[in-house]
């Protein structure tokens, strides 16, 4: 494929609509392509292989929000300093660091990801599906259209994770609202000055508040902000700062991935009756959320940034380059998975890349499953008949995230 090709690819295409065949195009054009257009210029991996690669590579530093974030920023010296706070949390949390602090800080939080820890949740986490479903019904006719973002799959993840961190008394609203702003920055190259600005506003009223609930007390024993604050006592923490850092990543990243992953899966399986039958059999819920992963990722690249200098599939790599890797580009590559392209949810294969792998892979992986297998199989056991219920397609227009800002569903088709 002509050079020329592969730049408009690159430049005009890649991440816009359905990016499934710009990946396919760009993945015949070779491993690793060089592209002015994306994030002031990146190299783009789109094979299993190379993303995978990139992902352990120890040479590719997961350290790249400096110049990230302060370039965004709106003009005025004033503004800048706005953004300040912001530049020093992202540059503190887990997910931006590497050896010594990363493996430090994950030990910390993998305490309350143990699967004993996940395992006490599920119960709470089937109740919450329960009572969504039946507000749902009180709310709606079963032949009326609701939106089910709005309605279970920003709520479910937002409820869950606020019991799982321990925090009480917490407006979820207010949370989805910062979440919103801080994904609506993250997943943007290049962000106008306003996303900026609420992103860093976000920030400021997030951290805050767990400042705020920390001082009061306000959250329960035995959970991860009780583990965080006797971590910090301990020394193990170096700061209020780099605890408040790892709590919003956690905050933050729970709700946004299980949001976007409930609303494509939901929209695939409604695609045939066959396929939302199958989540009516408790033994196949696993293996399907794991084919629905790899069929469209709700996370489409992550960032590394070189550290050094070096040569990666016969292309010269400078120090501090930015290299993205494209996970959902790797989950469709013919050469790992037969018929990339069809959905299979019998499909024998482990857990895809969009979860990551390597030192940084999601840490917050288990539950995601726990919510999302709970989540599809009691619907599709209490809707056996639901369907789409607008023919419209509200996805999210962004690169990062795969999702849907709205969604209409019944819970019964017409007659």
């Amino acid at each position: 494929m002509a050079t020329q090709t592969v730049e408009s690819i690159l430049g005009q295409s890649l991440f816009s609509g359905d990016p499934y065949s710009n990946y396919d195009k760009l993945r015949q054009c070779g491993p690793i392509h060089w592209s002015e257009e994306l994030f002031d210029g990146a190299w783009v991996l789109t094979s299993f292989a190379g993303v995978r690669s990139a992902l352990k590579d120890p040479r590719l530093s997961a350290r790249r929000t400096g110049g990230w974030v302060m370039r965004g920023s709106p003009g005025g010296s004033r503004q800048r300093r706005r953004l300040v706070d912001m530049q020093r949390l992202f540059a503190r949390s887990m997910v931006f660091l590497d050896k010594p602090a990363h493996p430090r800080l994950r030990r910390i939080l993998q305490t309350g990801f143990r699967p004993a820890e996940i395992q006490k949740l599920k119960a709470f986490v089937r109740e919450t599906v329960i009572c969504l479903i039946d507000d749902i019904e009180a709310k709606f006719d079963r032949t009326a259209p609701f939106d089910f973002i709005e309605h279970f799959a920003k709520v479910l993840p937002a409820t869950v994770i606020a019991r799982f961190l321990g925090l009480n008394g917490v407006d979820q609203q207010d949370f989805l609202i910062w979440s919103g702003r801080i994904a609506a920055f993250l997943g943007t190259p290049r962000p106008a000055p306003k996303e900026v600005l609420r992103a860093r506003d976000s920030i400021v009223a997030m951290t805050g508040f767990i400042r705020r609930s920390i001082s009061a007390g306000l959250y329960d024993d035995q959970t991860m902000l009780a583990r965080l604050v006797r971590a910090q006592h301990r020394g193990e923490i170096d700061s209020a700062d780099e605890l408040l850092a790892q709590f919003a990543m956690l905050l933050f990243a729970g709700q946004e991935t299980t949001r976007h992953l409930l609303g494509t899966a939901l929209y695939w399986l409604l695609q045939d009756s066959e396929l939302w039958g199958v989540l009516r059999e408790p033994s196949r819920l696993s293996p399907a959320v794991r084919e629905l992963l790899r069929w469209d990722s709700p996370v489409q690249y992550t960032g590394r940034r070189a550290g050094s200098s070096f040569e990666l599939f016969g292309r010269s790599i400078e120090r501090n380059d930015l290299v993205l890797p494209i996970i959902g580009a790797a989950n469709r590559d013919p050469g790992v998975y037969e018929h990339p392209d069809r959905l299979d949810l019998d499909r024998k294969a482990g857990l895809p890349l969009s979860f990551g792998t390597g030192p940084h892979i999601c840490i917050g992986a288990a539950l995601t499953m726990v919510e999302a297998e709970s989540a599809l199989g009691l619907l599709a056991e209490r809707w056996p008949e639901a369907c789409l219920g607008s023919a419209a397609e509200h996805w999210i227009k962004q690169p990062l995230y795969r999702g849907f800002t709205r969604l209409m569903v019944q819970q019964s088709p017409g007659r």
